[in-house]
């Protein structure tokens, strides 16, 4: 299983699938981010390339930051209030340097200019005063929020332990991965260039496991087309299972007109004499046949994966598939 880590994104940490790493990465200015086979390395990496040295963004700074959004506002309320009593007082110390006389004639506006004054001040510092006790009630919902979000994001997609694997490795079959039921896990893939048309170029892809004896990456024979390259892939690794003693073989490929055709279609296919129902003939007739021939000589469990999704074995067969393609130029037939 593949661990996306983020060091720098929109939000920083180990992510299971690629879609939720690009949401992170995709559009963001020096995006650091790379793929890991284990937690270990992820983190590693989100360690060493990260900003600030961390892998993940902690609760405790949020809190922080709340507390000090309070701290801020509280004093911004004493700063206001110590601002208004200057102001009247300096309204108060200015008027009584007015001359007498002039005290005399402006004596009543001067007392009602300042009754005003204080009115509407202190007025003001009851709006803001209200306003900043808005702020905090705003900022203890919004840390609230964000405990909410950190935990739903913990179950989601950031990894405090690596997950238990539930595919394991034997030793007896010289390190072939099986799951709990004992199908012994190969990815297969076919690639093509300029698919059916002259000058097309295709390979096949088929993959075991890191650096495993048997990893195949050759062109089609045949035909180049991305087809052909997905059955011959499929043929080749139960070929190479009956030749390593293996019974029972759980083929994964992206391709589900590989895996309708066998499951399917190629029973009704072989009692017309290989014809579809138009009754024209299977395109595909001599690699479907090369493949029926050895099918049922083990036991096979068909496993659809989604193509680019992360899956590390998918991948790896879909690299080795182009890799093939290109030793080799084909010719239309």
């Amino acid at each position: 299983m593949p661990f996306y880590a983020v060091a720098k994104g929109r939000t920083s940490g180990i992510f299971m699938t690629w879609p939720d790493c690009e949401a992170q990465v995709k559009g963001f200015p020096g995006a650091r981010y790379k793929k890991f086979d284990t937690v270990v390395g992820a983190q590693d990496f989100i360690n060493t390339e990260g900003g600030n040295g961390k892998g993940f963004t902690t609760k405790q700074e949020i809190r922080n930051t709340s507390k000090s959004s309070t701290s801020t506002s509280q004093n911004l309320k004493r700063s206001i209030s110590t601002s208004s009593s200057s102001q009247r007082k300096n309204v108060n110390s200015q008027s009584q340097k007015k001359s007498k006389d002039d005290r005399n004639k402006d004596a009543k506006r001067d007392s009602e200019n300042d009754d005003n004054f204080s009115d509407d001040s202190d007025g003001l510092s009851t709006i803001i005063a209200k306003q900043m006790d808005d702020i905090e009630k705003r900022l203890k919902s919004f840390e609230k929020g964000v405990d909410k979000i950190i935990k739903k994001g913990a179950k989601k997609t950031i990894l405090i332990e690596p997950p238990q694997n539930k595919r394991r490795k034997t030793s007896s079959e010289n390190d072939f991965e099986t799951d709990d039921d004992g199908f012994v896990q190969v990815y297969t893939d076919g690639a093509c260039s300029a698919n059916g048309k002259t000058g097309a170029r295709a390979g096949l892809g088929v993959y075991w496991g890191e650096g495993h004896r048997l990893n195949i990456s050759e062109p089609v024979c045949g035909r180049a087309t991305n087809n052909c390259g997905e059955i011959q892939a499929a043929t080749r690794a139960i070929k190479q299972s009956i030749q390593n003693g293996i019974t029972k073989l759980a083929i994964n490929t992206d391709s589900k007109f590989l895996i309708n055709s066998v499951t399917k279609w190629m029973p009704g296919w072989k009692r017309k004499g290989w014809k579809l129902q138009s009754g024209e003939p299977v395109k595909n007739e001599i690699d479907f046949k090369d493949l029926d021939s050895v099918q049922n000589k083990i036991q096979i469990k068909w496993n659809y994966v989604e193509a680019h999704r992360g899956i590390h074995g998918n991948e790896m067969a879909d690299q080795l598939a182009k890799a093939g393609q290109v030793e080799k130029k084909h010719l239309l037939q």
